[in-house]
């Protein structure tokens, strides 16, 4: 069974009913009649609050009853039209449109004469005046647009806002660590460093969304005005999991620098090589000092044993006596009491392997010491 879309006459009394007319006698139709003492109470609301918003505003006084009757009357159209209807009535789907164009139109009223931005208060006029000369479903499209605007002002201010709040913490010589809060300023600052979270690409987008989620914090070490570094960590974990200079570029920290850098943002790095390969590791964050401490000079090499009780932890520095080079590892003690090197597992390995002191001629005292602290 065919059936034709009807169209609806209206006056402009608000109880009058809109009755269908049959194009095609040939054809069987439904026929429909709106009666307005039938609408939702939400919108009879929405209509009285419009009605009032409009006494209320600067728009023309001329324009204000043929808005609403006009609204009245697309809004009745729609209602009528059997695509929007079941056996029990106005569907679910179309009552709430017509409930969220009325709450855009309402709310538009407002925004045209006490809205801050201009835009907005213009593209909020031209949706008002459009309810006296546009369809149902092209007002509904201006409510969207309008809607669309508001939310990239709105987000414009809340990134404003989230860096005006951001932390600065103060390093040395005129450097700083600067808390980047939003995604815009994550790829502002990439663009800066010349780094793949600059872009919109899947990978940036995995950088974004951690920090849209909370799940990641990041930091940039500015010299100056200048951004040196970019700076991921780990919220669950308190932990960094990625730093990044200009273009993927080689850099260095120097250890005192590192241990600043991680008490300032209070996080810890025993896994990150930018940190670790210093000797930044977390027992020495704060001024941390070992409970037990050993030198050995071995095969040209100089050793300096420190463990951490409390930690059960113990890092190894290596020296290279001819070429100067320092190594640093750092490891944890897991295995149970009395199983002596063997109980330790490698968190960073710089140099040599804790394990491996069992081939050095003084590897008795680093022993000795290990099961004094921890057996």
């Amino acid at each position: 069974m065919a059936v034709r879309r009807l169209k609806t006459s209206a006056s402009s009394a608000l109880g009058e009913r809109l009755n269908t007319k049959e194009k095609n006698p040939g054809r069987l139709v439904s026929t429909v009649t709106f009666d307005w003492d039938a609408i939702g109470t939400k919108e009879k609301s929405l209509l009285r609050q419009m009605k009032g918003a409009l006494a209320k505003s600067s728009l023309p006084e001329q324009m204000h009853e043929p808005v609403l009757e006009e609204l009245r009357r697309k809004v009745g159209e729609f209602r009528t039209d059997t695509d929007n209807r079941d056996g029990r009535g106005v569907t679910q789907p179309a009552g709430r449109r017509i409930q969220n164009l009325l709450t855009r139109v309402l709310r538009a009223i407002g925004h045209a004469q006490e809205h801050p931005n201009g835009n907005v208060r213009r593209e909020a006029k031209k949706l008002v005046r459009s309810c006296q000369h546009e369809s149902f479903e092209q007002i509904e499209t201006r409510a969207k647009r309008l809607v669309g605007l508001l939310n990239r002002i709105g987000h414009q201010r809340n990134e404003e806002l989230q860096n005006t709040q951001a932390a600065r913490l103060p390093l040395d010589g005129g450097t700083e660590i600067v808390e980047v809060r939003t995604v815009g300023s994550l790829r502002s600052a990439g663009g800066e460093l010349d780094l793949c979270v600059a872009k919109r690409d899947d990978l940036a987008r995995g950088y974004h969304q951690r920090l849209a989620r909370d799940e990641s914090k990041f930091y940039k070490l500015v010299e100056g005005s200048q951004a040196k570094l970019l700076m991921e960590v780990d919220k669950k974990k308190n932990e960094v999991s990625e730093i990044s200079a200009r273009s993927n570029g080689k850099f260095e920290l120097s250890r005192k620098r590192a241990l600043r850098i991680l008490e300032a943002v209070g996080a810890t790095a025993d896994r990150e090589p930018a940190f670790a390969d210093v000797g930044a590791f977390s027992p020495y964050l704060s001024g941390g000092k070992p409970d037990g401490r050993i030198r050995l000079t071995v095969n040209g090499c100089r050793y300096r044993v420190d463990a951490f009780a409390k930690r059960r932890q113990v890092i190894v520095r290596e020296q290279s006596l001819s070429r100067g080079r320092v190594r640093w590892s750092l490891f944890q003690r897991e295995a149970p009491h009395g199983e002596g090197l063997a109980a330790w597992k490698d968190v960073y390995l710089g140099g040599v392997g804790l394990g491996q002191f069992a081939e050095l001629p003084h590897h008795r005292k680093v022993a000795a010491m290990i099961n004094r602290l921890f057996d």
